[in-house]
């Protein structure tokens, strides 16, 4: 499947400057697949841009402005590029709707975003993987993970060396790998807790596992991180719970270092959906 940046996960790097080359604008005008945001057809691509009438860019979201990029790199493959002899208007447009996205990240700063889907398609700089502390690979997120990098991440995990007998990751604590066949640059190896109703120490455990997964974002300079929610499958961790502790985590995080710049908040289905925005409305009332 094709890789996906979505617009909580764009960072100000991503970017390219408004006088880049034509062939980086084209590039980053097809980074969201207009046809698959709203709704899979050429026309439906047409009648949606067709709502946003003019050049008021301050108007759309950056959604939008990336669905209209799309679209106008669409027309512009399909005219086969500027004419011959006279400015090619449609490059101009997208320099032009490339200074206003550049503007509104850049006025965000450093954030957090929800995205529901398949993490292994995220074309960011890492993925963090609910993994196990043998790192050896696993069921739900870790075996996904697993099996969309290829078997160069198991042997890359079983390098690194033991802290005790199977234990390559205390529970708590983070690895770091290169991602392999995955979009992502990286993958974070996170340990969470199993839930034992609470009384011993999973909140805290949760916390680490987040905290010590930024650290190594941080350390390694990585600007866009995916992250889903820890602990919450087999491990049983009440998802608003381990959501909540994430977003507090990441939160003071990123107030401390400015770092990383975007978080994606993975969600796989509408339940896990539902928990991260919950947890962000509450951290904002905050």
């Amino acid at each position: 499947m094709k890789p996906v940046l979505p617009s909580a996960a764009l960072p100000t790097a991503h970017v390219p400057s408004p006088d880049a080359p034509a062939s980086e604008v084209l590039r980053f005008a097809t980074s969201m697949n207009g046809y698959q945001v709203v709704g899979g057809k050429a026309s439906d691509l047409g009648r949606y841009v067709k709502r946003f009438g003019g050049d008021a860019y301050e108007d759309l979201s950056l959604d939008d402005l990336r669905i209209l990029l799309f679209a106008r790199q669409r027309q512009h493959y399909h005219q086969g590029g500027g004419y011959p002899g006279e400015p090619d208007a449609l490059v101009l447009e997208m320099r032009a709707i490339i200074v206003e996205v550049a503007r509104r990240i850049e006025a965000r700063g450093p954030g957090m975003g929800v995205w529901q889907g398949n993490i292994t398609r995220l074309k960011v700089d890492a993925i963090v993987n609910a993994a196990n502390k043998t790192l050896a690979g696993g069921g739900g997120v870790d075996g996904a993970i697993h099996r969309a990098a290829g078997p160069n991440l198991k042997e890359a995990c079983l390098e690194l060396p033991e802290v005790s007998p199977s234990v390559r990751c205390p529970v708590g604590e983070a690895r770091i790998t290169e991602g392999f066949k995955l979009p992502a640059q990286h993958v974070i190896h996170a340990v969470g807790p199993v839930w034992r109703g609470g009384d011993d120490g999973e909140r805290g455990l949760l916390a680490a596992a987040c905290r010590n997964s930024l650290a190594l974002a941080a350390e390694h300079k990585l600007a866009t991180i995916a992250f889903p929610t820890l602990s919450t499958g087999a491990y049983s961790f009440p998802a608003h719970e381990a959501a909540r502790i994430a977003v507090e985590t990441i939160a003071a995080f990123q107030a401390r270092r400015a770092a990383p710049e975007r978080m994606v908040l993975v969600a796989f289905d509408a339940k896990s959906e539902k928990a991260w925005r919950q947890a962000l409305q509450r951290h904002a009332r905050v």
